[in-house]
């Protein structure tokens, strides 16, 4: 069973909100969710390891703004292209979690991952046309979402149990349309480009 996409919610490293979503080549999309206290990143890279997709998506900043690398085509110090375009947080405000983020990237590229992508969980959300005011606020609509309404021929043999699982979800949503061709990408390629 080959693993074709994996999607990932970083959080911080020992809060336990990281989550990956993945989906195989017989259509089984599996949930794991690390361990409060635990180590996420070593957490991340043993599942990486033991899973071997081939596509990765993840929600975190993998990119600094462009001025950090070239003053001459860009200004701004705080937000790239894609992170006003979208409402995304600031890659600089959220610091530490970037630069794991980043390093996790790098780990990954020399891998035979084919793609590793940065998402928007939020934007995936939206452009599924989910409720936006009840997305992360109302644990009863969590209750109500079904993964399977939003991915043909798909087996998800387990109750979502956090709105952090569900992110994983979208990351892997978003990471099957970039796999495919068709996600939406907003950006700057020199910069960065979230895709969802």
């Amino acid at each position: 069973m080959e693993v074709v996409a994996l999607g990932i919610d970083y959080g911080s490293k020992t809060s336990g909100f990281t989550a990956a979503a993945s989906y195989s080549s017989t259509g089984i999309v599996q949930v794991y969710q690390s361990i409060k206290g635990k180590d996420a990143d070593a957490w991340l890279l043993n599942l990486i390891s033991e899973l071997k997709p081939k596509n990765v998506a993840i929600d975190a900043p993998l990119s600094l703004p462009g001025v950090f690398i070239d003053p001459s085509l860009f200004n701004n110090y705080h937000y790239r292209e894609c992170d006003r375009a979208t409402g995304a947080m600031s890659p600089m405000f959220l610091g530490g979690l970037t630069a794991r983020a980043m390093q996790l990237a790098a780990k990954l590229k020399a891998s035979k991952i084919e793609s590793i992508i940065e998402t928007y969980p939020k934007m995936v959300c939206d452009a599924i046309g989910m409720d936006m005011k009840r997305y992360k606020k109302d644990g009863a609509y969590l209750e109500e979402l079904n993964f399977v309404d939003f991915l043909d021929n798909v087996q998800l043999n387990h109750p979502i149990k956090n709105w952090h699982q569900w992110d994983a979800l979208m990351a892997l949503l978003a990471c099957l349309k970039h796999k495919n061709g068709i996600a939406k990408a907003v950006g700057n390629p020199l910069e960065g480009i979230i895709y969802f």
